[in-house]
C-alpha cells in the first residue's frame, strides 16, 4: 500500500517557504496580517482604489507589496526569475496576463495577439499550460447572446469570430506543445464558452487532452454537466480536459438572480459546495481512461482526498492526467509539499502593468479576507516559519 498523506504534511513552514528570504517571509506576513483583519482589509482596498481614481503616484508602494505577493510582474522577462527559482523545486508556473476589461474589436485582436506571445515564451520556457479566457476575444454581449440565441444570425457571425480567434491560439499551442485551459465564466454567458470549448476538444482532443473546460462547483449542477460534456465526449470519440475548481463571481451570481427574480445557481452553502467538488473529482478520477483533470484548489482537505482517490485507483502521483494547481503567493504549503512528494503541481503566475492588474489585485484582497480561515491559515503559517528562523522574537 503506498504511503498517505494526511494534514500534518501541509504544516511543513520550513519547504513551504524554502524560496523565500527572510525579508520576503516578512513582508507575507505583513500582507497577510492585514488581510487578516477585516477593518484593515477593507480600509485598504477602498483606498486603494480611490487613490487610483485620483491618478496618486502610488505604483512604486504597490510594487513592493501586494503586487510582489501575487503577481510575478509587470513582464514576462520579470517573471521569469520566479519559473526559474519554482521549476528547482519541481513546479512548473504559468505566467497569466491578469488585464482585463478589453471591449473593442481591436482590443480582442490584441489580446489574441499577446496570448499568442505568451504562449510563444511559455513553449521555449517548457511550461506545460496557458490559460485563455474568452471574454478577452470577443465582447460580453456577444457572449451572452451566443448563449440565449445560437441560431440568429449575429449569433452565429459572432460565434463564427470567436472559435477563429480561439483556434489561431489553439494552432500557436500545438506547435509549442503547450496545453490550454478555457477560464470559466457567470453563468449566463458559460453555455457559449462549453459550446466553442467542446467543439474545439471535438478536433484537437482525439488522442489525448489538449484542451480543458473549467468547471465551477459553487454552482448547482456542475457534476451533471461534467456528466454530459463526458456522454458528448465519448459519443464523438474524444477526450475530455476537466479544470477543476470551486469558482468565482459568486456575489455577482447571487445578484442578478435577485435582480431578475430567478432561483440563484449557486450553492446555498460551503458544505454543498465542497460536496460537488469532492463528488466530481471522483467521478473524474475514475474515468480517467477518458478523462484528464486540472484541480485549482487552496484547500488542503481536496488534495488529501485526492491523493486518497488515486491511490486507491493505482494511479501514480505523476500521472500526467492529473495536474494540481495554485495561485502565486498563496497556499505554499501545498504546493511545495506536494510537488516534494512527486505530484504534478503548477502554480498560476499573474503578470502584467500593475496599474491594469488592479482588479485582480482588489479580487485577491477581498477573497483572502472574505474566505474563511484563508488568510488566517496563511498569516498563521508565514508566523510559524518565522518562529522557525528566529527572525524576529516579538511575534
Amino acid at each position: 500500500m503506498k504511503k498517505q498523506i494526511n494534514k500534518n504534511l501541509f504544516n511543513n513552514t520550513r519547504l513551504a517557504y524554502i524560496s523565500k528570504s527572510n525579508s520576503d517571509l516578512i513582508k507575507s506576513y505583513l500582507i497577510f496580517w492585514s488581510l487578516n483583519n477585516q477593518f484593515f482589509s477593507k480600509i485598504g482596498t477602498a483606498l486603494l482604489q480611490f487613490f487610483l481614481k485620483l491618478n496618486f503616484p502610488i505604483k512604486s508602494i504597490l510594487k513592493k507589496t501586494i503586487f510582489s505577493q501575487f503577481c510575478g510582474g509587470e513582464t514576462l522577462d520579470e517573471c521569469n526569475k520566479i519559473v526559474l527559482t519554482l521549476s528547482k523545486h519541481n513546479i512548473f508556473s504559468m505566467p497569466d496576463y491578469s488585464v482585463e476589461g478589453e471591449e473593442s474589436e481591436k482590443g480582442f485582436e490584441d489580446n489574441m495577439n499577446k496570448t499568442i506571445q505568451i504562449i510563444d515564451f511559455i513553449g521555449k520556457s517548457k511550461l506545460p499550460f496557458y490559460v485563455v479566457k474568452l471574454t478577452g476575444l470577443i465582447s460580453y454581449n456577444s457572449l451572452e447572446k451566443i448563449s440565449n440565441d445560437k441560431n440568429s444570425e449575429f449569433s452565429k457571425n459572432e460565434y463564427l469570430k470567436l472559435k477563429n480567434r480561439l483556434e489561431k491560439i489553439i494552432l500557436s499551442a500545438i506547435e509549442n506543445n503547450v496545453s490550454l485551459l478555457i477560464d470559466a465564466e457567470e453563468s449566463w454567458i458559460q453555455d457559449s464558452i462549453d459550446s466553442v470549448s467542446l467543439d474545439l476538444m471535438n478536433k484537437y482532443n482525439k488522442k489525448s487532452v489538449f484542451l480543458y473546460l473549467t468547471f465551477q462547483c459553487y454552482k448547482k449542477g456542475t457534476l451533471d454537466r461534467i456528466k454530459n460534456s463526458f456522454q458528448i465526449s465519448k459519443k464523438n470519440n474524444f477526450k475530455l480536459g476537466v479544470k477543476l475548481v470551486r469558482g468565482a463571481y459568486m456575489e455577482k451570481e447571487r445578484e442578478r438572480a435577485l435582480k431578475y427574480g430567478y432561483d440563484s445557481p449557486i450553492h446555498d452553502s460551503k458544505n454543498n459546495t465542497d460536496i460537488e467538488f469532492n463528488n466530481s473529482i471522483e467521478f473524474c478520477v475514475k474515468n480517467l481512461a477518458n478523462i484528464s483533470m486540472w484541480i485549482g484548489s487552496h484547500n488542503e482537505d481536496s488534495f488529501i482526498r485526492i491523493a486518497s482517490l488515486m491511490n486507491k485507483n493505482n494511479i501514480k502521483k505523476d500521472d500526467q492526467r492529473v495536474w494540481f494547481s495554485q495561485l502565486y503567493g498563496m497556499s505554499e504549503n501545498i504546493s511545495f509539499n506536494l510537488a516534494k512528494l512527486g505530484y504534478n503541481v503548477v502554480i498560476l503566475v499573474p503578470f502584467g502593468p500593475i496599474k491594469k492588474t488592479i482588479p485582480y489585485l482588489i479580487r485577491r484582497a477581498k477573497e483572502n479576507s472574505s474566505v474563511k480561515g484563508q488568510s488566517s491559515r496563511q498569516f498563521l503559517l508565514v508566523k510559524n516559519e518565522i518562529k522557525r528562523r528566529k527572525i524576529l522574537t516579538l511575534i
